[in-house]
């Protein structure tokens, strides 16, 4: 990561040679950091492309920054994840989405299973613009989707992924699946967490008979958003992209 400012610049804005920072963006770099002609600014466009440069000219109302140097994919590993998370009380999910974010994680699928007690309605705006601010600030190029709200039957069955996982606290009735050779040769994979009181034996065996695989995520019961950002880490880290 450079040690200059990190910026979000609207895809439409990157015009051949030259980006521009405009609204909320223009503000904090002209007016909060009083950024001048020849200060060099990092953006990235939520895609997966960074630019970076020194700006040009700074008018009224938009900066121009030539690209010097442009670096697709930074930040992002090489595992696209799917969280698929039980929606959380209180923030709680705004506090998964930032966090998760963060780690790597790629997509957040918010399900409803039988034991939620939360009513999700009106929030997918306010969770993809925690996830948007987390990517600006933590040094990724894409910026990962929050896709509404849908039950477990219909994740499971929607999910696209090479490989799934769900965590469950019954882990000695099942093998627990070795994540390296699990995810090994794969881009893509999806994670199942249950809500606080936990997916149900029926939701458990539903999700094995898609075919999920059982995951551990150790021999202390975890709070459910700790439990995603657990099991999240412990899948990027099997797929060597946590360093």
């Amino acid at each position: 990561m450079s040690d200059f400012d990190q910026f979000y610049v609207n895809p439409q804005q990157v015009r051949g040679e030259t980006f521009a920072l405009e609204g909320e963006e223009f503000v904090h770099a002209a007016r909060v950091l009083r950024k001048r002609a020849g200060d060099w600014l990092a953006a990235v466009d939520g895609l997966g492309h960074r630019y970076q440069g020194p700006i040009l000219e700074i008018n009224k109302d938009c900066l121009i920054v030539a690209i010097e140097k442009r670096e697709p994919e930074t930040g992002e590993p090489k595992l696209r994840l799917t969280l698929a998370q039980a929606v959380l009380k209180g923030g709680h999910f705004d506090w998964l989405v930032e966090k998760g974010t963060e780690i790597g994680i790629a997509v957040f699928q918010p399900i409803i299973t039988e034991r939620s007690i939360v009513d999700p309605t009106g929030c997918l705006d306010r969770w993809q613009n925690k996830a948007f601010a987390a990517m600006k600030q933590c040094g990724r190029s894409r910026c990962p989707q929050v896709l509404p709200p849908v039950t477990l039957p219909d994740a499971l069955k929607t999910t696209q992924t090479q490989v799934a996982f769900v965590a469950h606290e019954c882990m000695e009735r099942v093998k627990t699946a070795n994540l390296a050779d699990a995810l090994a040769g794969k881009h893509q994979a999806v994670l199942f967490i249950g809500p606080e009181g936990g997916l149900t034996e029926e939701e458990f065996l539903l999700a094995i008979d898609a075919g999920a695989k059982p995951l551990s995520l150790g021999a202390r019961r975890l709070r459910s958003e700790t439990a995603g950002i657990v099991g999240a880490a412990k899948m990027l880290s099997a797929a060597g992209d946590l360093g």
